[in-house]
């Protein structure tokens, strides 16, 4: 099948079962009332709870994806019924195993990166911090746009052989892909993602709509309730589509019903008739039972699996704890700062007779510095009227009060003309980390002077 059928199919096939969309939709909802309650404005503690509520929700949403993959792949064109919903739930939980092992490294990437990140993250200046959240962020595009498609042909395997083991059969997933074509490969994940982007703007635009006529709740349902369900349907009947897109397809007996899979390399041609001496006719779709081998599941075989036991009972406490934890302490930011007075000061008595200024340590860790002003001006007995900041680049002092002349790497002033004696006020910002303290002079100036120090953290 070309890709262009593919697609033609997929976008027709979210209609082809109303009573089944729907009921997915229903399901999405109850799945993230976290999301609903955030957007209509609930408690967090409550939105975390329903979300808690809703994880059972999203493994049969999980596991669903998986009868719509089994049920293309058996040649059905109609979207399957919400029947036997322990399948659902145990195709759920092997779908959420797959996608964990598979983004575990993504996972470590973002632990490797952001972990020193946060620790040396009062040492790095504002600048610095946002450039490395900038480089993490494309290496975790980067990692999705590569392995989500090999992700979307891995759970296509494991629901055409019926194990949880062949989503992690790379060698026959590669080979598979292979065999399809890398090209063809790369257009239908283009294609896919383009037409999903589409999907998704559409599913903006309408809760958008509903915002500007004053209906946000209803806007916010249909989301789940229709765009969602559709995303999810095309994706999954896209994939398995495209999975078979090598299959050859299978003679079928006009007289017995019996069928034959042909190989690659073998043609309809190569088969003149049946063994019943009934004709052939060609077909690219055999409508199977959707549940091939495997996936007739009982609790007892279930339990006896005990590496699947296993697995199970590790993602239940995952599953438990995230949520949990997220309640414990939740951030609003990835990114927090912390705004500390370091120092107020009378700006007439900022010099002295045995020093040159007022000295100020900069605080270890302090990615910005900022220093509020509100000066008004008075008679001097020498020189310009005003006040001047130097920067040094350590907080050891000499027998003046202040760091060495050669230590300066900073400095910045406001003054007064003769002409010009209105008060002045405003803030300096030192966003350089190098800067280990100031002194700040004042001459022919009076009114005060604040300076405070900037930590900025990661709230991770």
């Amino acid at each position: 099948m070309k890709i262009g059928e593919i697609v033609k199919d997929s976008i027709r096939y979210p209609f082809s079962h109303w009573k089944s969309f729907l009921i997915l939709g229903i399901i999405i909802i109850l799945a993230s009332p976290r999301f609903i309650s955030q957007s209509l404005g609930l408690n967090i503690v409550l939105a975390l709870f329903l979300g808690m509520f809703g994880l059972l929700f999203g493994i049969l949403i999980e596991g669903y994806e998986i009868r719509i993959l089994k049920s293309s792949q058996a040649g059905f064109n109609e979207l399957p019924d919400f029947d036997d919903w322990f399948d659902m739930i145990i195709n759920g939980i092997k779908v959420i195993l797959v996608r964990i092992i598979y983004f575990i490294p993504l996972f470590l990437i973002i632990v490797l990166i952001g972990f020193p990140l946060g620790l040396s993250s009062g040492f790095l200046g504002a600048n610095t911090l946002t450039t490395f959240l900038v480089v993490v962020v494309i290496v975790v595009l980067l990692y999705l746009l590569i392995v989500y498609p090999v992700f979307l042909m891995a759970l296509s395997n494991m629901a055409f052989y019926g194990k949880l083991e062949s989503a992690f059969e790379f060698r026959q997933i590669i080979n598979k892909i292979s065999s399809i074509g890398w090209k063809n490969f790369i257009l239908w994940y283009i294609v896919t993602g383009i037409i999903c982007l589409i999907i998704i703007f559409i599913g903006a635009l309408i809760e958008a709509l509903f915002i500007l006529i004053q209906l946000k709740i209803v806007g916010v349902l249909l989301v789940p309730l229709i765009v969602i369900p559709y995303l999810i349907i095309y994706l999954f009947r896209s994939t398995a589509l495209f999975y078979l897109s090598d299959d050859p397809g299978f003679l079928e007996c006009e007289n017995c019903g019996g069928y034959y899979q042909l190989q690659v390399g073998e043609s309809p041609e190569d088969f003149e008739k049946c063994q019943c001496g009934g004709a052939l006719k060609h077909t690219t779709n055999m409508q199977l039972d959707t549940r091939t081998e495997g996936s007739n599941f009982d609790v007892r075989s279930f339990i006896k699996r005990k590496k699947t036991f296993i697995l199970v009972g590790v993602l239940a406490l995952i599953i438990i704890a995230i949520p949990i934890i997220l309640l414990q302490n939740t951030p609003n930011t990835f990114v927090t700062t912390e705004k500390t007075l370091i120092g107020s000061y009378d700006a007439s008595q900022l010099d002295s007779p045995r020093t040159l200024g007022t000295f100020v340590a900069i605080p270890p860790g302090t990615t910005k510095a900022t220093i509020e002003y509100n000066l008004s001006w008075t008679p001097a007995f020498a020189g310009v009227n005003g006040m001047i900041i130097m920067g040094y680049n350590t907080n050891t002092t000499s027998h003046w009060g202040a760091p060495d002349n050669r230590n300066i790497i900073y400095n910045e002033g406001v003054t007064f003309s003769d002409d010009d004696h209105n008060d002045k006020n405003g803030t300096i910002a030192i966003d350089n980390s190098a800067i280990k303290s100031i002194v700040i002079s004042g001459n022919g100036v009076k009114g005060t002077v604040n300076v405070y120090a900037y930590k900025t953290k990661l709230a991770i």
